[in-house]
């Protein structure tokens, strides 16, 4: 069996050194690590409300 890695950085992105390679060097998030659960909780349900609407 092989050993699975998560994939901690990101879908997409495979390591903490690959989103280095992309995110500027001065790169700060706007939002707190609670902000930001918030705003991904947000957009997830309106992403949700709107899909079902428009389907």
């Amino acid at each position: 069996m092989v050993d699975k890695v998560a994939d901690v950085a990101g879908p997409g992105i495979g390591s903490y050194d690959e989103v280095e390679k992309i995110l500027p060097q001065d790169y700060s998030s706007l939002l707190d690590r609670k902000d930001t659960q918030k705003a991904i909780f947000a957009l997830k349900d309106y992403i949700k409300e709107n899909l079902c609407r428009e389907l």
